[in-house]
């Protein structure tokens, strides 16, 4: 068996890559969010200058054949100690090592990067025996830091649904407004935009996690914004904005062009204008903006810490049900 960096410019070494890589990452799941081969091509090709994150992909190959897959990835603007990883062995050629063999190349590829945290994810389908990642994990040094929830809610939401929530948030609002773009972020709120997003990873729960603050730009979010260009992405986006002119928070949907699924991405409310029902006026205003462009699309998939009580009181009151804990280990 050799492990070998897959070249993204080679469309059948990736083509090979992504099948056992899908294969491996959707076995027992409940419709598994996998991206589809121009998602990854687009992300492993991307040599963006103000990119935030670098991608490779690794094919474990035996005989010619792609018997597991990996990727790594890592921050460029923040956390200079960390890598994040995915492994992936379908079932049919487990049990033999390969897993092991593939974390064993990333792991010295990292520690040569001098990236010595690394974090991996376990996507445990809620109601089944333990998945075979958390021996895994265990196995080779990693602590499960933080539980996050996916949740899915079946598209169309019904208009009458979205009227009710939206009346339901409307009294609370106060001076607060809210807005609503397709696309990239107008230039009038980009900075405060980009400064908004920085804050995520601060004041979201993240559990026992080893993660510091991300440095976020105009330029990092320009490049962020054409790199899901490139992905055939369209997002969507809704802010608040505070009586003195402020963002006070946002939400963000991505919409694959080659997906039936759609992506719940950053919410995001700032402190000191919480108690305003502004997350449910945020992501009732989204997603009328999603049913109104996008009346084909199916689901709509989010993830939300289990400790995070407000945001799953939303996604409850919208509808969301809950599929899978995707449980998120480090090893440092």
């Amino acid at each position: 068996m050799e492990i070998k960096r897959v070249d993204p410019f080679d469309t059948e070494a990736v083509a090979a890559w992504h099948a056992a890589w899908a294969a491996g990452a959707g076995a027992g799941r409940e419709d598994p969010p996998i991206w589809t081969v121009p998602e990854i091509t687009a992300t492993l090709r991307d040599d963006n200058p103000d990119r935030s994150l670098i991608w490779n992909a690794f094919a474990a190959v035996e005989d010619g054949v792609v018997v597991g897959a990996a990727d790594m990835q890592y921050p460029t603007k923040d956390n200079p100690t960390l890598v994040e990883m995915e492994i992936d062995v379908p079932p049919e050629h487990r049990g033999r090592g390969v897993g092991s063999a593939l974390f064993e190349h990333l792991a010295a590829q990292a520690a040569e990067l001098g990236r010595t945290n690394i974090m991996t994810s376990v996507n445990q389908p809620i109601g089944a025996p333990e998945v075979p990642g958390v021996a895994f994990a265990t196995r080779h040094g990693f602590t499960r830091r933080n539980v996050e929830l996916r949740r899915v809610l079946d598209l169309p939401v019904p208009a009458s649904i979205l009227d009710e929530l939206a009346a339901e948030a409307e009294p609370h609002l106060g001076g607060y407004r809210v807005e609503t773009w397709v696309g990239p972020c107008p230039d009038r709120y980009a900075e405060q935009y980009a400064h908004l997003k920085s804050l995520l990873m601060s004041q979201a729960p993240i559990g026992d996690m080893d993660y510091e603050p991300e440095v976020w730009n105009v330029e990092r979010l320009r490049a962020d914004e054409a790199l899901t260009a490139k992905q055939d992405r369209t997002l969507l986006t809704a802010i608040a904005v505070a009586p003195d002119g402020s963002l006070a928070g946002h939400t963000q949907l991505a919409v694959p062009t080659h997906d039936p699924r759609t992506y719940q991405w950053d919410t995001l409310v700032l402190p000191k204008h919480r108690g305003h029902r502004l997350g449910l006026a945020l992501k009732v205003a989204n997603l009328r903006v999603l049913c109104e462009n996008f009346p084909d699309r199916k689901t709509n998939l989010t993830w939300n810490a289990e400790q995070n009580g407000p945001m799953n009181a939303v996604n409850e009151k919208l509808g969301f049900r809950a599929v899978e804990r995707l449980e998120e280990w480090q090893r440092s």
